[in-house]
C-alpha cells in the first residue's frame, strides 16, 4: 500500500508542479503557499523513508495529510475554505517535518542492533526495491540489486539484514540495509 500511495502522490505532485509553473508563467503570479506545501511534502517524504513505523495511527495520519495536500490544490483559490485547507496542510506538513527531525535527533543518542528478516520480494524495474516485514508490517525500500543479477530468485538465497535504532515500540530508524545469505534467523522480531 505504501508503494502505491507513493507512486500516486509522485504523479500528482509532478502534475501539480507542472500546472503551477504553467499558471505562473501565463498569469505572472506565484502562489508561494502552494510552493511551500510542495517543498514541505517532499521533505516529509524524504525524511520518512529512513524510518520503519508500524503504528496504524501513522498510516491514517499519512492518508489525512496526503488528502489535505491534494485538497489544497483542488479547492478553488478564492474560497474561504481554501485558506483553511492550505493552513491545515502547512501546519500538518510542518509538524511532520519537525517530528521526523526530532526522531533523527533521538536516534543519534541510541544504540543500534541488527536483525535478519526474510526477503518477501523484490523489484528490478526502473528502481530496484526489496520487500520485507518488520513487526508484522510489510515495507519496501530502494536497494541496488545490480550485483545480484546472476541469481534466479533472491528470496530463496537471501535474507534482509536490518541495522536499526529503536526509538519506540512501533518506531525504528534504519541505519543500514543489506542482503545476506540465508542463515538461521538472528531475531524473530522481524521475521516469522
Amino acid at each position: 500500500m505504501e508503494e502505491v500511495l507513493r507512486y500516486i502522490l509522485i504523479a500528482i505532485i509532478i502534475y501539480v508542479i507542472g500546472t503551477e509553473i504553467y499558471k505562473a508563467v501565463r498569469t505572472r503570479t506565484i502562489d508561494y503557499t502552494l510552493w511551500a506545501i510542495i517543498g514541505l511534502f517532499g521533505i516529509a517524504i524524504w525524511l520518512s523513508r529512513g524510518f520503519l513505523i508500524t503504528c496504524q495511527m501513522y498510516d491514517w495520519t499519512t492518508w489525512a495529510v496526503c488528502l489535505l495536500t491534494i485538497g489544497s490544490f483542488v479547492v478553488p483559490k478564492q474560497s474561504k475554505s481554501s485558506r483553511w485547507v492550505k493552513g491545515g496542510t502547512l501546519s500538518s506538513l510542518s509538524l511532520a517535518v519537525i517530528s521526523f527531525a526530532t526522531l533523527n535527533i533521538i536516534a543519534k543518542q541510541k544504540d543500534s542492533f541488527a536483525i535478519e528478516t526474510p526477503l518477501n520480494g523484490y523489484s528490478i524495474s526502473r528502481i530496484g526495491e526489496i520487500y520485507f516485514r518488520y513487526n508484522g508490517k510489510s515495507f519496501s525500500r530502494t536497494f541496488n540489486l545490480s550485483e545480484y543479477s546472476g541469481v534466479e530468485d533472491l528470496r530463496k538465497d537471501y535474507n534482509v539484514k536490518l541495522t536499526l535504532i529503536p526509538i519506540a515500540a512501533d518506531i525504528a530508524k534504519i541505519e543500514f540495509l543489506d542482503l545476506v545469505s540465508k542463515q538461521d534467523m538472528i531475531d524473530g522480531n522481524g521475521g516469522n
